[in-house]
């Protein structure tokens, strides 16, 4: 059986550390901010404005849920943390207070 050398051992762990960061870093780039997920939820109800919001910790990133009123009609859109819409509820009225 082979001995694994000390710089071998050096160099396998050097590269677990940078794939470990690696990964970090390329989950904070493709999160959405609070002001994206905002402007997610607009978008996706065509404009209006946001009468409730609400902001879940999930790991590295949060989860967002928004309640937008564009005129008589009502949305209610989860956002995940990379901004996919992973829910979206929509209604006419004030059925949404319920």
């Amino acid at each position: 059986m082979k001995k694994i050398s000390k710089k071998s051992i050096a160099i396998i762990i050097a590269a677990v550390i940078v794939i470990i960061v690696a990964g970090l870093v390329g989950v904070n780039i493709m999160k959405v901010t609070p002001i994206e997920a905002q402007q997610i939820a607009l978008d996706q109800a065509g404009g209006g404005e946001i009468v409730e919001s609400e902001v879940s910790s999930e790991g590295l990133w949060n989860e967002y849920s928004y309640t937008v009123v564009n005129g008589q009609q009502w949305y209610k859109i989860d956002i995940g943390g990379f901004g996919n819409i992973e829910e979206m509820e929509s209604g006419s009225g004030d059925s949404w207070r319920y």
